[in-house]
C-alpha cells in the first residue's frame, strides 16, 4: 500500500509542473493574441484619424509587420526626391488579409495613392486560412481601390519565402511553425495569376532573397521571417522599378 501511494505521490508530482507549464503557456499565448487584436484596432484607429489630413498621391505600402517594420520614407527618399512624391508606411503587425480588407478603404483608400504597395497573406498562412481565401480578400481590396481609387496604380508583390533551417531562438522557431515555403510558393503562383487577370503589377522578389535551399537567405533575415535592412534593402531595388 505505501508503495502504491508512493508511486501515486510520485507520478503527481511528475505531473505537476508539466501542467503548470501548459497552463502559463496556454495563458501567455492568449494574452498575447489578445494584446495584438488591441494593437490592430488602436493603430487602425490612429490611421484612420492621421490618413484624413494625409497627402493625396502618395505612394502607399501596405501589409502586415514586414511593411510595418521597413523604414519606407528612409528606404524610398531618392525615390522622393526625385519625383516629389512622398511615401508613406500603412503596415500593421500581425495583421491578416481580412483584417488588411476592413480597413483599407479609410486607411489607405482615402489617400486616393498614387502608387499602392501590397504585401499580405503570411500572417494567413500561419492561422491556416485556404489560399483561395487570401485570394478572395486580396480580389476584393483590388476591386475596392479601382472603385474609389481609380487612378492608383497597385502594385502587388509576392509572399517573401522564411528560413526555419537557421533558427536558433525558441521564439523564431515557434513563429515559423505554421510557415512554410511549400504553401508561400502554392500561394505567389495564385497571387500571379489574380495580378495578370486584373490587370495590376505583380512583383515577385524571391529570387532575390533565398538561398540554394529555397529559402530566404539568412543574411536577408534576423528571424527567419522578417527582412533585415540588407533585405529591405535588395526588395527596394526591385520595387523602385515599379514606382511611377
Amino acid at each position: 500500500m505505501n508503495k502504491k501511494k508512493t508511486w501515486i505521490v510520485g507520478i503527481v508530482c511528475m505531473l505537476i509542473p508539466i501542467i503548470l507549464t501548459v497552463g502559463i503557456a496556454i495563458f501567455l499565448f492568449q494574452g498575447i493574441a489578445t494584446m495584438g487584436e488591441n494593437e490592430i484596432r488602436h493603430k487602425t484607429v490612429n490611421y484612420e484619424e492621421i490618413s484624413k489630413t494625409s497627402m493625396k498621391q502618395a505612394t502607399v505600402f501596405f501589409g502586415d509587420s514586414i511593411t510595418e517594420l521597413c523604414p519606407v520614407e528612409d528606404l524610398y527618399a531618392m525615390y522622393t526626391k526625385q519625383t516629389g512624391n512622398p511615401v508613406i508606411n500603412r503596415g500593421i503587425s500581425a495583421e491578416t488579409t481580412a483584417t488588411m480588407l476592413k480597413r483599407i478603404e479609410k486607411t489607405v483608400l482615402v489617400m486616393e495613392p498614387k502608387n499602392l504597395v501590397m504585401l499580405m497573406g503570411i500572417n494567413d498562412i500561419a492561422q491556416k486560412v485556404d489560399n483561395q481565401q487570401i485570394v478572395n480578400n486580396i480580389h476584393q481590396m483590388i476591386t475596392l481601390t479601382k472603385q474609389k481609387s481609380p487612378h492608383t496604380h497597385m502594385i502587388l508583390q509576392a509572399v517573401y519565402p522564411v528560413n526555419k533551417s537557421e533558427r536558433e531562438s525558441l521564439y523564431d522557431k515557434f513563429q515559423l511553425r505554421d510557415r512554410d515555403n511549400e504553401t508561400i510558393h502554392s500561394l505567389n503562383q495564385m497571387l500571379e495569376e489574380l495580378a495578370v487577370k486584373e490587370n495590376i503589377t505583380f512583383i515577385n522578389v524571391n529570387s532575390y532573397l533565398v538561398n540554394e535551399n529555397g529559402e530566404l537567405r539568412n543574411e536577408f533575415t534576423f528571424d527567419g521571417l522578417h527582412p533585415n535592412m540588407q533585405g529591405y534593402l535588395a526588395i527596394r531595388d526591385v520595387i523602385m522599378k515599379t514606382l511611377k
